[in-house]
């Protein structure tokens, strides 16, 4: 009954879900990447562990400027405006609406990055400095994007 979308059906007809610990075991489990790799799906498979989601750093920009030359295509599963993949499991509370690095190999070629909303919702923003003046990781433009994306941005975050 361990499937890597997160759900499949179970034998009474109902749909069973992985638990976060069952899904971490799992794509943990050496034999399980290596069936994975053979048919070609480890490639699409997040990184194990707590290291999926990585905060936005002059660093990591950096490195985007070298990845301009890969060709990829975008993943379905992580297009903007659809929620987070049950296989990356739930982000931590506090990287929810701070910019992220990119998990699509295609958009880290772009010079994109993540932000995560309520329901882990993907958005996507472009990492070039805003007006030319404002990069990325600039308090104001951090403070916008949240304002953007909150649902209450007048409640305090």
């Amino acid at each position: 009954m361990a499937c890597l979308g997160g759900c499949c059906k179970a034998k009474d007809g109902g749909e069973a879900r992985l638990s976060t610990a069952e899904l971490s075991r799992l794509l943990g489990d050496r034999q399980v990447r290596e069936a994975l790799q053979d048919v070609g799906v480890a490639s699409l498979l997040p990184p194990v562990g707590t290291e999926v989601f990585r905060r936005l750093t002059p660093e990591s920009l950096q490195d985007a400027e070298g990845q301009k030359d890969k060709q990829h295509t975008p993943a379905d599963q992580l297009t903007t405006g659809k929620p987070l993949p049950f296989i990356y499991g739930a982000p931590p509370r506090e990287l929810l609406y701070t910019p992220l690095e990119e998990l699509d190999p295609y958009y880290q070629s772009q010079k994109t990055f993540l932000v995560l909303s309520r329901g882990n919702i993907l958005h996507r923003f472009d990492a070039d400095s805003s007006l030319y003046l404002l990069s990325p990781l600039s308090r104001l433009r951090t403070w916008s994007t949240w304002f953007l994306l909150s649902p209450y941005p007048l409640a305090c975050p």
